[in-house]
């Protein structure tokens, strides 16, 4: 979904709910994935660590075979192991199965109004006496293809395309798409938080709404550019005031810990992320100067690494690989990027990633001038550059000591060597 919701100031997006949650929660304006795939974002968000350090460096479901390393502690199970019942309604994505993640019970799956209907069921018979419970309510929606059942889409011409992208009429088209199914998932939460308020746990439940990585368009999932890496965060927990919005940027390896302080539990000794409950309860917090994002893989190999300022964003690429990942499905999938090429005509020297990308987000906010190879900002380069190298060997990211592999990989070589005549 990336921020495509009209609480982040998308022109015309129906969100009612969305933003209505927004407008009397906490909303935090740049909030930021640590990947902008599926299964890494997941597994960075509930474990607050980098994906190249929890062993999900790319997706986790069949063949891909990626998985949350042994001793890597999910939300959900440092919840459990605390006496919380969880529960799982829909997507999880993080790892191989809901019992690695800690889930007692799972919901099962479906389109984002099913998926509402057992939780409004669920929720409707907490009661005081109940354990404190945890559930992840995972929309499969806005993910393509698009659905949008009884929701119309509005009329291409009334559609604004972002300015990153070429303003074709395919993407009209596909946006009225994207922009419907947020709609229907918009009502699917809108009954979400209806329940939850008139359940007997109301007054005790924290919510938070957040999504895993940018929309799947180009220059957005897949990439290291803002549209890529923007997620939304907001939410209300009891005790805090809301109708409040913070500005500072906010990386989702900090949620988690953030969460721990909220539940006054402890952190496990390994994390990454830094909690922003002062930020929250009004007291001492040092906002974040810097922040990370990472790729390594998502269909085929592509490892990135980007450092992202108030002011710049440097994108490191360790691959002569094209410069927007797509799928195969031309329809139901990635018919923008085909036609977004076609409209771009871009020379050959520019459909591959450059070794390195350089914006000055304050001149250029959409990252469409490359300044890394611009004498007058060769400092800020090499500077950005050292930075990011630090945090790598902080995180000790294997990707410093050559290539990596992922499930897939060592799962197809160890088949291979055991054949024998």
């Amino acid at each position: 979904m990336g921020r495509y919701l009209g609480c982040y100031g998308e022109p015309g997006v129906r969100s009612p709910n969305i933003d209505a949650f927004a407008a009397s929660g906490i909303r935090f304006e740049n909030s930021f994935c640590a990947a902008p795939q599926c299964s890494p974002s997941r597994a960075a968000l509930w474990t607050g660590r980098y994906p190249h350090a929890n062993g999900v460096v790319g997706l986790t479901q069949g063949s891909f075979a990626n998985d949350l390393n042994h001793d890597e502690k999910h939300f959900a199970e440092i919840l459990r192991d605390a006496g919380y019942d969880t529960h799982l309604f829909c997507v999880q994505h993080e790892a191989r199965s809901p019992e690695r993640c800690g889930y007692t019970t799972d919901h099962g799956r479906g389109v984002c109004t099913t998926v509402t209907d057992h939780f409004v069921e669920f929720i409707g018979h907490r009661t005081d006496a109940d354990p404190p419970f945890f559930a992840q309510v995972g929309f499969i929606e806005p993910h393509r293809p698009f659905t949008f059942e009884n929701v119309r889409p509005l009329p291409p011409n009334e559609i604004t395309v972002p300015p990153y992208l070429p303003d074709i009429p395919e993407l009209h088209e596909d946006f009225a798409d994207l922009e419907a199914t947020v709609a229907y998932l918009d009502g699917a939460f809108g009954r979400i938080l209806e329940a939850i308020r008139s359940s007997a746990v109301a007054e005790k439940t924290m919510i938070v709404f957040t999504a895993d990585h940018g929309i799947p368009f180009p220059r957005a999932k897949m990439t290291l550019y803002d549209p890529g890496i923007e997620v939304p965060l907001i939410m209300t927990v009891p005790g805090l005031l809301g109708g409040v919005t913070h500005q500072q940027m906010i990386p989702n390896v900090d949620v988690l810990p953030t969460l721990l302080d909220l539940l006054d539990l402890p952190h496990p000794p390994n994390l990454h992320g830094r909690s922003f409950a002062g930020l929250l309860r009004g007291e001492l917090y040092r906002s974040n100067e810097i922040i990370f994002a990472e790729k390594t893989y998502h269909i085929y190999y592509d490892p990135m690494r980007a450092i992202r300022t108030n002011r710049w964003k440097l994108i490191a690429n360790f691959e002569c690989t094209p410069w927007q990942e797509c799928a195969l499905d031309y329809f139901n999938n990635d018919k923008s990027v085909v036609e977004v090429a076609k409209a771009l005509n871009l020379p050959d020297d520019r459909t591959l990633h450059p070794p390195f990308e350089l914006f000055d987000l304050r001149k250029d906010p959409y990252e469409q001038e490359n300044l890394a190879d611009n004498p007058t900002h060769e400092e800020t380069r090499n500077e950005l550059t050292c930075l990011l190298r630090t945090w790598m060997q902080d995180t000790n990211d294997p990707l410093l000591d050559g290539p990596m592999t992922q499930g897939a990989y060592r799962k197809r070589m160890a088949k291979f060597k055991k054949i024998s005549l």
